[in-house]
């Protein structure tokens, strides 16, 4: 189906409590289950403009009413086409890519990993579950060939 042409809006908060959240007459309904210290992200997909800062008014005047905030600069509406940053990836209409910083990083740590367990001081299952962590996390996104580029030199 794909996200809407017209933009989306990005809310983050810290939000401490359990609560059943609903917007926009009931068009948007979403349960939201945290943990202290927990940020939860919320976006908002529409045709147009309009409906967009008419959601994000009243996610502000809800948001207010449990005295929380949003961040103001991010949670503005923003053309899909450009993609949005989202937990690590960006999202565009059609897929979602890891940032590139996300690749390089694990490249970097990858190799300080495979170090640390040729020397010993990196046990098989840490050095395991850790790969694994990193894979299963870039399996949300279009990664195949990024995840074969990292791993290949390494052979792991």
């Amino acid at each position: 189906m794909g996200l809407h042409s017209h933009g989306c809006v990005k809310a983050e908060s810290r939000m401490q409590r359990n609560q059943h959240v609903r917007f926009g007459g009931g068009r948007l309904e979403t349960q939201v289950m945290l943990c202290a210290g927990r940020l939860p992200y919320l976006l908002l997909f529409a045709e147009d403009k309009p409906t967009l800062h008419g959601w994000r008014s009243e996610i502000i005047k809800f948001m207010e009413s449990l005295r929380l905030t949003i961040h103001e600069n991010s949670a503005q509406p923003r053309p899909c086409v450009s993609g949005i940053p989202f937990l690590g990836f960006t999202v565009f209409p059609d897929y979602r890519r890891l940032r590139s910083q996300k690749g390089y990083a694990f490249q970097r740590r990858l190799k300080g990993m495979l170090e640390e367990y040729h020397l010993g001081e990196l046990p098989h299952p840490k050095f395991e579950s850790r790969l694994q962590g990193w894979i299963n996390h870039t399996r949300h996104g279009d990664t195949w060939g990024l995840r074969r580029a990292i791993l290949k030199p390494f052979k792991v």
